[in-house]
C-alpha cells in the first residue's frame, strides 16, 4: 500500500490574506476601544457636572432658606452696612465670569420662651438654641419682644446681643410642640448694657445673623481652577469663614420680581451656574444648569 505523507501548506497569497483580514480586525478592535472609550469619559464627565451642580444647589438652598430669618434693619443704611435697610436685603455684583450675591440671615439656632416656671426658669421650645455656635465660640442671641426687636437704647442702629445659659443645649423642635429646655434663672445677659434682663412668656431668641456670600474664584488646590465659594461674618464677632464649595465655570445670579433690588423686595433668586467634570481626560462639554430658590419672606 502506498502512503502519501506530503501534506499541504499555506500558499502566500493565503497567508497575505489571513494577515490582511487580522489587520482589519485589530484596526475594528481598536476603534471600538476608543469608541468605548470616550463613551465613558463623556459620561463620566456628565456625571461629574452633575454631581457638582447638585452639590452647589443643596449648599446655596440650605443657606437661603435662612435670609432674612432674624434680620433686623436699619432704614438709612441705604449705602451698605449693617444691619441692612431691609431683613431681605440682596445685593448681586456682576463680574466676568462670575457674579456675587450677598445676603443676611440667622444661621444657627432661635426659641421661643413658653412660660416661666415655679422655679423663676424659662421654658423654651428651642430649636437648636446653644450657649456657644459649633465652633465652640460663645453664641449671640438677638430678642424680639411683642413682634420688635429688643433695644435698651433708641439711638442704637442694631439691637442689643444676649447670651444665654440653657440646658440642654442643641435639641430639636422639629416633633414637638412642647417645652424642650431650660435657660436658668429666667434671664439672659445683655452684652450691650452688660445687666441681666428678665425674659418673658412669648419672647424669642434668634441667633445674631451672618452675612453669607457667595462668588467664585480660583482654587489653589486644584491648579488654580475656578470653584464656588461660601463666605460668612459673623456680625456678633465679625468672625469671617471662607470655604471652597465646587468647581465651576461661570456663575450669574438674578433677583425677582424685575427691580425688587432696589425695593429689599425681592423673593426669589436664580442662579446660573456652568459646571463641568472633573474627571482626567474628559471631553464633555461645559453644562449650564439654572436653579431657582425662594427667597425669605
Amino acid at each position: 500500500m502506498f502512503v502519501n505523507s506530503k501534506s499541504k501548506a499555506f500558499t502566500i497569497t493565503e497567508m497575505l490574506v489571513a494577515i490582511a483580514m487580522s489587520v482589519v480586525l485589530m484596526l475594528a478592535l481598536f476603534e471600538l476601544y476608543e469608541s468605548t472609550q470616550k463613551i465613558f469619559f463623556n459620561t463620566n464627565s456628565i456625571s461629574g457636572a452633575e454631581e457638582n451642580a447638585y452639590n452647589a444647589y443643596v449648599v446655596m438652598q440650605k443657606y437661603l432658606d435662612r435670609g432674612g430669618a432674624g434680620v433686623p434693619s436699619n432704614t438709612s443704611n441705604t449705602n451698605g452696612g449693617y444691619p441692612p435697610p431691609s431683613p431681605n436685603y440682596i445685593s448681586i455684583s456682576s463680574g466676568s465670569p462670575c457674579d456675587s450675591l450677598s445676603f443676611y440671615g440667622s444661621l444657627y439656632g432661635f426659641g421661643i420662651v413658653q412660660n416661666i416656671d415655679s422655679n423663676s426658669n424659662a421654658d423654651v421650645i428651642s430649636c437648636r438654641l446653644s450657649d456657644t455656635n459649633p465652633s465652640g465660640s460663645t453664641a449671640y442671641y438677638y430678642l424680639v419682644r411683642n413682634g420688635n426687636f429688643y433695644y435698651s437704647n433708641s439711638s442704637n442702629t442694631a439691637p442689643d446681643m444676649f447670651t444665654i445659659n440653657i440646658s440642654p443645649n442643641n435639641v430639636s423642635c422639629i416633633s414637638t410642640t412642647n417645652p424642650n429646655a431650660t435657660i436658668s434663672g429666667g434671664i439672659i445677659y445683655d452684652e450691650t448694657t452688660g445687666t441681666n434682663l428678665n425674659l418673658q412668656p412669648g419672647d424669642i431668641l434668634y441667633s445674631v445673623p451672618y452675612q453669607i456670600t457667595f462668588f467664585c474664584q480660583a482654587n489653589p488646590n486644584d491648579n488654580n481652577n475656578n470653584w464656588l465659594y461660601l463666605q460668612t461674618i459673623n456680625e456678633a464677632t465679625s468672625t469671617t469663614n471662607t470655604k471652597p464649595i465646587v468647581p465651576v465655570q461661570s456663575l450669574s445670579f438674578s433677583a425677582y420680581p424685575q427691580g425688587c433690588i432696589a425695593t429689599n423686595s425681592c423673593n426669589m433668586i436664580e442662579a446660573v451656574i456652568g459646571v463641568n467634570s472633573q474627571a482626567k481626560n474628559a471631553s464633555g462639554n461645559l453644562a449650564s444648569i439654572t436653579f431657582s430658590f425662594d427667597f425669605y419672606k
